[in-house]
């Protein structure tokens, strides 16, 4: 009975680290949130890249007249 006892209570360990572990890990929700994020970060990006861009041809063409 004792070597029973010593192995619920390994399972029970084991398992308990298991739950601890995927606790931590992200879910296909989660990634898709983040992707979801990424894809307006990058939108984002693309704008302020195309006004400075255009602010800055407009900045060269003042200042060559």
């Amino acid at each position: 009975m004792a070597l029973s006892d010593t192995d619920t209570l390994n399972f029970e360990r084991r398992l308990s680290a298991l739950e601890e572990r995927s606790a931590s890990q992200a879910t296909k929700e989660d990634l898709a949130i983040l992707r979801a994020d990424l894809i307006g970060v990058k939108a984002d990006l693309i704008k302020w890249f195309i006004g400075t861009q255009i602010a800055l041809a407009a900045l060269i063409i003042y200042l060559l007249q």
